[in-house]
């Protein structure tokens, strides 16, 4: 009888032990369980990755800021976090494209379209040489609905949406000797962008062009391989060829676009609101870089010539006019071959 008595009593403080872990347990899950739902009242957070090659201070990081900005105040689905990887942490823009196609590590991302091209041959006319008579056709031209084909090609071919437009300011050339007319510019060695018809151009003014990646034109300059690229300003500056090619020649052979990428594997995550939010906020942060990028020209120009790093020179009208004859049946003979025909007569329409 005690035998049986002792048995009852550790089965007794055994059950009442189990029924105290149950409640604490239970305990423990409802008030998980009440944060919870405390919480799902709160809009999500969503974290993005933008890429650039440039610091904190270039328009393209800018615009990046002015989207996330934007795109906040335009939605309140959800709060868009972009995380930012500058000073190509995450590589350069040829890995910016190849990991937004792919969905992975970059979602945003400013891109010169010859980086495209291979993939999407069709977007090699939105950054054309000789494209734009002006800063403001330029703008009439993004506001209006010609690319929109283009658009749709990249999305379907690279997996990216163009969702604004960035760059604005004129490129010219870059040398490590000074040219300053067009008999200076014969037998040039420069750095051109991968797209062919930037090879075809300088080829035809009597340049000697080299496809050179973006990251490597530093070395390639310092150790002879070629004597300069083109570009704009503002990059002139902040990827410092300034030390090894101190002469800039402004004959404005082109006026940038640099579209605003955004993987479509991130796109299509949204709802058709934030959806609709994205390209708004990205259409007004384009906008923002290239109006940023001209005003940012004339400042960086100044400091360089104040601070002594590098001698500007100016092409006569004479040799803009002699660089654009030379240059126009090169330009021509590709929009034919490209199949781009009715797409630049109908830029060259708008007014």
């Amino acid at each position: 009888m005690t035998f049986r008595m002792r048995n009852l009593g550790k089965s007794f403080m055994i059950m009442m032990l189990s029924a105290s872990v149950f409640f604490v347990s239970t305990a423990v899950f409802a008030e998980g369980q009440k944060d919870t739902t405390a919480g799902s009242g709160e809009k999500k957070t969503v974290k993005i990755t933008a890429a650039s090659m440039f610091d904190e201070n270039h328009p393209f990081t800018q615009s990046y800021y002015k989207f996330e900005e934007l795109v906040n105040e335009y939605q309140d689905e959800v709060t868009i976090e972009v995380k930012y990887a500058l000073n190509k942490s995450l590589g350069i823009e040829t890995d910016y494209f190849r990991f937004m196609s792919q969905g992975e590590s970059v979602d945003l991302a400013i891109l010169a379209p010859a980086n495209i091209a291979q993939r999407v041959p069709s977007i090699a006319i939105v950054d054309m040489p000789l494209l734009f008579k002006d800063v403001e056709h330029r703008n009439r031209v993004l506001d209006s609905d010609l690319f929109q084909s283009i658009g749709d090609d990249v999305v379907k071919k690279a997996n990216i949406r163009m969702i604004g437009y960035a760059g604005g300011a004129s490129r010219s050339i870059i040398s490590n000797y000074p040219i300053s007319n067009m008999d200076e510019l014969q037998g040039f060695k420069l750095r051109v962008q991968g797209a062919p018809i930037w090879a075809k151009v300088f080829d035809a003014v009597g340049a000697q062009p080299s496809v050179i990646a973006y990251d490597e034109v530093y070395s390639a300059i310092q150790t002879g391989v070629i004597q300069g690229l083109e570009n704009e300003v503002v990059s002139y500056d902040q990827m410092r060829f300034f030390e090894v090619a101190p002469h800039y020649t402004s004959n404005e052979h082109s006026l940038t676009v640099r579209p605003l990428f955004m993987s479509e594997k991130t796109f299509k995550k949204f709802s058709p609101t934030v959806q609709a939010a994205i390209l708004k906020a990205g259409k007004e942060a384009g906008a923002y870089g290239s109006q940023l990028e001209l005003d940012q020209s004339t400042v960086v120009r100044e400091k360089l010539i104040a601070e002594g790093l590098a001698s500007f020179h100016e092409f006569s009208d004479a040799d803009k006019e002699e660089f654009v004859k030379r240059a126009t049946p090169a330009l021509l003979e590709y929009v034919e071959e490209a199949g781009f025909t009715d797409l630049y007569a109908g830029i060259q329409k708008i007014k």
